[in-house]
């Protein structure tokens, strides 16, 4: 520190602020509000939603619909008799439920059909595997 005291030294030394003129809280909200930036874009958009909703609103209002006018067409032609017709399928009970008709005919003995060979046990991941 220097021995001659300064003429700004001495008047800061000898300052005591007074609390009663300033309002902490007053003085925090002005200076949040003044950082906030003003922007007209949430108004635009706010503005932009409701348009489109009013808009919406007024293409998918219900109408009343116009009688339908009947136009009377041709008779339709009737099939003619030239296409065979499939055989008749037996009676259905218990035991013709899933069956091939050569079976439920009879042609084919129970005996000799065919099975399929056991494969691999299917698993979770097995209809991704391609061997």
């Amino acid at each position: 520190m220097p021995d001659r005291p300064d003429s700004v030294t001495d008047r800061l030394a000898r300052f005591t602020p007074s609390a009663g003129g300033l309002d902490r809280d007053a003085l925090l909200f002005a200076a949040g509000r003044r950082s906030a930036r003003a922007s007209r874009l949430w108004p635009l958009a706010t503005a932009l939603l409701v348009v489109s909703q009013a808009a919406t609103l007024v293409a998918l209002w219900p109408r009343e619909q116009a009688t339908p006018v009947i136009v009377p067409t041709a008779a339709p032609a009737r099939p003619t008799s030239e296409f065979a017709l499939p055989p008749v399928s037996p009676e259905p009970d218990l035991w013709s439920a899933g069956s091939r008709f050569e079976v439920v005919q009879g042609s084919v003995p129970v005996g000799a059909a065919e099975f399929v060979s056991a494969g691999p046990p299917l698993t979770a991941g097995s209809g991704f595997r391609f061997d």
